[in-house]
């Protein structure tokens, strides 16, 4: 399968350019960051259609500025494609800023994105929060079980 378009999805978000995401989301992806962690509930858990991955990139840009978003390695297996990165992001409420790898599983066909998974290490983001992180407004639908 040739990804040369999810490479340059990747570059163009580590630029800076979100929209470009939204340019390659089937109509009904199923995007989902960490399940249902309440340290980061505005851009945690199941988001479901492209409406829902804008609340998803509308919570975590009100509460970080990512400064680095960095591919490390794809793999793929099918349709499907494992990524990891660098991110660098600091949290607004705190200035406090974090460094950790992120690992994505997505679902693609056709050159769309039908589903999106991300995982992090909670403990190491959450040391830039402090008391600062909370699960106010902003939380997503009830993860999938």
């Amino acid at each position: 399968m040739d990804l040369t378009w999810l490479r340059t999805l990747y570059e163009r978000y580590g630029a800076g350019e979100v929209r470009a995401v939204f340019d390659h989301l089937s109509p009904d992806v199923e995007w989902v960051s960490n399940r249902e962690s309440p340290v980061f509930a505005s851009f945690s858990g199941t988001f479901r259609g492209v409406d829902g991955v804008r609340r998803y990139f509308d919570g975590l840009m009100r509460d970080w500025s990512i400064d680095r978003h960095d591919l490390l390695d794809m793999t793929v297996e099918g349709d499907d494609v494992r990524v990891r990165n660098l991110v660098g992001a600091t949290y607004r409420k705190t200035g406090k800023r974090v460094e950790t790898v992120t690992h994505h599983r997505l679902h693609v066909r056709d050159g769309r994105i039908e589903r999106f998974e991300e995982r992090f290490d909670d403990a190491v983001v959450a040391m830039a929060c402090e008391a600062g992180c909370d699960a106010g407004p902003g939380a997503a639908d009830k993860p999938v079980a």
